[in-house]
């Protein structure tokens, strides 16, 4: 795992519709190993390897490119921030984190979540968002020249590592990203008769509104959709290495790429229902068939994320010697119905 590469994606600015910084990075390094990039309007960016084999299937695989994140709702008089949460965030997980927002004129400014409780004497129970601001050390004044309605809100945490542990605010996506990247260094060399797009799905955390976009923009025959599965419940564990998905909410996975890539990998199978990119990009187009697969990541959401180092390696090690063993012939027969 390149941990200078995730420390500067984790550092990066990625909530939902605020995405370009981390689009950026991932642009760049597909640029250099594939033979084509692909966008779509909301700010998606995949790479595709291209096969030479003129009726070559096409294979996504597609990490998160957003994270959790707020939105500034008003600008009170006494410079202090209301806000509202993008996704569903555990109130109580956002009291006293540092937060960072990203301003109209593209410049970011630092801030703390509080309420009007001490932090040191009183109970602090978070009924609403309501009972919750963001502070910046600004003026009244101060505060509505430089921060609008509508202005996005991320966390601030700082990435940090000791021995094969990470921790960092977007670790899930980020990691996920970086996942792709090693991905597409180790089979740049390698010749499919398949198409290959890798990329980064804009929107994707909160609201899966990308998934749509992008796998019309990419048109796949087959999709691989990477993600995190939350250790909460502790039906996994970090260490675990690959997690492959067996059900969720949204999605009962194609049983033929479900049953091909099991028995390749020897992945741990997880059963849960919170969804996941590959929960829309299997409706999307004829129909997708589609798995999903990532690592164990401690608390999921927060803006605190934990992951080993060694379970990112498995994962991309478990993709990079299964995309020897596919062909345009095997991703046709994963789907369930007519082609």
């Amino acid at each position: 795992m390149d941990k200078e590469r995730l420390k500067l994606l984790c550092n990066s600015f990625g909530v939902s519709s605020g995405e370009q910084p981390v689009a950026r990075i991932l642009k760049d390094g597909y640029g250099a190993l594939c033979d084509e990039l692909k966008y779509d309007r909301l700010g998606s960016v995949f790479g595709i390897k291209k096969s030479k084999n003129p009726k070559a299937a096409t294979l996504m695989v597609a990490s998160p490119l957003d994270e959790v994140g707020l939105m500034v709702s008003e600008v009170k008089k006494d410079g202090t921030l209301a806000f509202i949460p993008l996704e569903g965030v555990a109130l109580n997980s956002l009291l006293h984190q540092r937060v960072r927002i990203l301003t109209r004129e593209d410049t970011y400014i630092d801030g703390v979540v509080g309420m009007d409780k001490k932090a040191l004497e009183d109970s602090c129970e978070i009924k609403g968002a309501d009972d919750l601001f963001i502070t910046c050390g600004l003026s009244g004044e101060e505060a509505k020249e430089q921060i609008h309605p509508g202005d996005l809100v991320g966390y601030a945490s700082p990435y940090a590592e000791q021995g094969g542990t990470v921790m960092a605010k977007a670790l899930f996506p980020r990691v996920l990203n970086e996942v792709t990247l090693e991905l597409l260094e180790r089979v740049k060399d390698a010749e499919f008769d398949f198409h290959l797009a890798v990329g980064g799905v804009a929107q994707s955390v909160i609201g899966y509104r990308g998934t749509k976009t992008a796998t019309y923009v990419v048109r796949p025959d087959a999709a691989i959709a990477l993600t995190a599965f939350d250790t909460a419940k502790r039906k996994i564990q970090l260490g675990d290495q690959v997690i492959l998905g067996y059900y969720d909410r949204q999605m009962l996975p194609s049983q033929a790429f479900l049953k091909d890539f099991s028995a390749q990998s020897g992945a741990k199978p997880y059963f849960g229902l919170m969804g996941n990119d590959g929960s829309f990009i299997h409706k999307t187009l004829k129909g997708t068939p589609a798995i999903s697969m990532g690592i164990a990541v401690d608390h999921l959401g927060s803006a605190n994320e934990i992951c080993k180092a060694s379970d990112v390696d498995a994962l991309v090690d478990a993709l990079a010697a299964y995309l020897q063993t596919l062909g345009s012939g095997k991703i046709a027969e994963f789907g369930m119905g007519d082609r």
